[in-house]
């Protein structure tokens, strides 16, 4: 009876979307500590550390070749059991070369594209000849291996402890395999272990037997498969039954004899409680949700200001349930969103082994915290900025191993990406310790593409002629290559950056190297904003504004006498530092007034810190934030639309952005 494919094919996308990235992450990691002795042995220390890793990749390799057999891709089927084969070499301590390792991400990398097909509904899949090629390698490899191997005479293996049987019953050994609680479909899962399992020597039969597997639920999430114990290899069937995707236990029972042939079936014991259950949501949902919830919290904040307007002892009571109610669904709906970083960047040691070997550049690549969460909305459109970051690094970073030696540096450069949480946001760094940046050569770089004129050049310091790798059009390399030289880049990083409501910091220093940094906010479809006014001066009509309020480090009072003027800017002296100060009705193109004091906002840090006059402050809200199409999405210190509590229409402000834009000339 032939599985039904349309039943099972998300199912089997997704997972072996997952396994293959982790395939692939493994196999880099393992190349890495490819050291052979003369007769291709792994050095004593590497075997150590590399025999588990492999073992984890052999298994990967032979649960996608269960699942494809499962589903009847024959060709994906193939494939993945040839790099099964290529993948049990490596474990069993034997070198496989670059060769092996660049073959085994190549299938990967095929395997992946079989399974985009099926995605994309073609049944049809073809592996071409790498298969073939795989296999030429594997014989290859065993056959050095049998030159070079000299016979010894091991012990034999100790007798198996046999219970006798009942007379006229054969013995059998029993092993149980336990689908976890949180795996779905587990009796799609037990067919596969089945079918992987049912390949080994010995196997007798199995419980409950493959077809009750199509139709009925599997008791105890347990699957009792029995072997004939003088011929069973129980190293071979743990391995190959946890090689299974979503098996939670392997254990082997006494040797038993199988159940009488006519018997009646005993009741099946209870199942224990499943907890933690997962269940696969598609994400375009989750928008619908939280745009729904979005909706709920604005006409929550739209009945608080109603009720202000009544004395209803009641009303107030029912609004603040109806308050607590909606901010535990706010929660629960951006916790569902929520995705940890590997989810992008797991696939990224694969990335760096690929641009490293392209550039013929030596690279140690390492990440930490990736463990942290961010909403999926914005993880999804990170992966084309961090790509950028990552070619960057190894393209113009880079001195090249011989070049780095000559500095006393190790050949390999240090890239290193970290991320942590910083109150509400999270900090994502990508730090080298490579040539760093060049102030002198970008300003005459930027000035010979035209970009800036050598007076506008000759008056940025050394931090802001850093930031000149962000602009569109600019790069310092000297010829176009297949990743590098046509002044895309690190533009498209501070473009998605600032849209998704995220700061750009470059830290650079010349021969030590550079860290970018990028600090994110959490989620992007329900943002907290502070709300604040501005109009003509002299008008009692004022428009409202919305700024982030993860952009407000302060708001404070400022007197006019505080106030002073130099190089044709106002400046307000906050504490002990002096700010640049900005008029947000003035920038905003309403009629300029003279400096004056009144309510200012600090916004950015350190260098970038500004102050920002507002005519008033209305509040915080909690706001649904929504994108602006043209010519206003055009208008980069708009970060978006909102309506308010009381009614009204209000843009979200980018301050910084805004004043940037001012300072530049429009």
């Amino acid at each position: 009876m032939a599985i039904d494919r349309g039943k099972y094919r998300r199912m089997f996308i997704e997972e072996a979307r997952e396994g293959l990235r982790a395939l692939g992450n493994h196999l880099v990691e393992l190349e890495k500590l490819e050291v052979v002795t003369a007769d291709g042995a792994r050095l004593a220390g590497h075997a150590a550390a590399t025999h588990d890793a492999m073992d984890a990749a052999f298994r990967v390799a032979h649960s996608l070749k269960g699942m494809g057999a499962a589903m009847g891709y024959t060709a994906f089927a193939e494939l993945a059991h040839r790099l099964e084969d290529l993948a049990d070499i490596a474990r069993q301590g034997r070198s496989i070369g670059s060769e092996g390792y660049d073959l085994l991400l190549e299938g990967s990398d095929r395997l992946e594209e079989l399974v985009e097909r099926v995605a994309a509904g073609h049944e049809d899949l073809d592996a071409g000849e790498l298969p073939s090629r795989v296999a030429a390698l594997v014989e290859r490899l065993r056959a050095q291996q049998a030159s070079t191997t000299v016979p010894t005479e091991s012990p034999p293996p100790a007798p198996r402890p046999v219970v006798a049987a009942p007379p006229g019953q054969p013995t059998l050994l029993a092993v149980r395999v336990r689908i976890a609680d949180d795996a779905s479909l587990p009796q799609v899962r037990a067919f596969v272990v089945h079918k992987a399992l049912a390949a080994l020597a010995g196997w007798r039969e199995t419980h409950p037997p493959p077809d009750a597997l199509r139709t009925k639920e599997l008791p105890g999430r347990t699957l009792t498969v029995r072997f004939d114990p003088e011929l069973a290899d129980t190293g071979a069937i743990e391995r190959t039954a946890r090689a299974a995707q979503g098996v939670a236990e392997v254990t082997f029972g006494d040797a038993e004899p199988p159940p009488a042939p006519v018997e009646e079936a005993a009741p099946a014991p209870a199942e224990r409680p499943e907890a933690d259950r997962t269940v696969r949501v598609r994400t375009a949902l989750l928008d619908e949700f939280i745009d729904s919830v979005g909706e709920l919290l604005l006409a929550r904040s739209r009945m608080r200001a109603l009720a202000s307007r009544v004395d209803l002892p009641e009303l107030f009571d029912l609004v603040d349930e109806v308050e607590r109610l909606t901010r535990d669904l706010h929660a629960r709906v951006v916790a569902a969103r929520m995705t940890p970083l590997s989810f992008l960047t797991e696939r990224f040691p694969r990335v760096v082994r690929d641009l490293a070997r392209q550039a013929r550049r030596s690279v140690d690549f390492t990440m930490t915290g990736m463990d942290i969460e961010l909403d999926r909305a914005i993880l999804d459109e990170l992966s084309a900025p961090f790509l950028h970051m990552l070619r960057n690094a190894i393209d113009h970073a880079h001195e090249g191993d011989e070049g780095r030696k000559g500095r006393g540096k190790p050949a390999a450069m240090k890239l290193q990406m970290r991320a942590s949480r910083d109150r509400d946001n999270v900090l994502l760094e990508l730090e080298d310790d490579g040539v760093g940046l060049d102030p002198v050569r970008l300003r005459r770089r930027a000035v010979e593409r035209g970009l800036i004129t050598q007076a506008a050049a000759d008056a940025l310091g050394d931090a802001q002629a850093v930031e000149l790798i962000c602009m569109p059009g600019f790069s310092t390399a000297e010829a176009v290559t297949q990743t590098s030289g046509r002044g895309v880049g690190m533009d498209v990083v501070k473009a998605t950056l600032e849209r998704l409501g995220g700061v750009l910091r470059i830290d650079s220093t010349l021969g030590r190297g550079t860290r970018i940094g990028l600090e994110l906010p959490l989620t992007v479809a329900i943002i907290q904003v502070l709300v604040v006014e501005a109009g003509a001066p002299g008008s009692r009509e004022r428009d409202a504004y919305a700024i982030p309020i993860n952009r407000v480090e302060q708001a404070v009072d400022v007197d006019a006498g505080v106030i002073s003027t130099a190089r044709g800017r106002p400046w307000a002296k906050i504490g002990n530092e002096l700010v640049p100060l900005y008029d947000l009705s003035g920038e905003l193109g309403y009629a300029a007034t003279a400096p004056r004091g009144g309510t200012v906002l600090l916004v950015g840090r350190g260098a970038d810190t500004t102050a920002l006059r507002v005519d008033g402050i209305v509040g915080q809200e909690e706001v649904v934030a929504k994108p602006l199409g043209p010519p206003l999405s055009e208008m980069t210190y708009l970060a978006g639309a909102t309506l308010l509590a009381d009614g009204r229409a209000a843009f979200i402000l980018d301050p910084l952005r805004l004043v940037r834009a001012e300072a530049g000339g429009g």
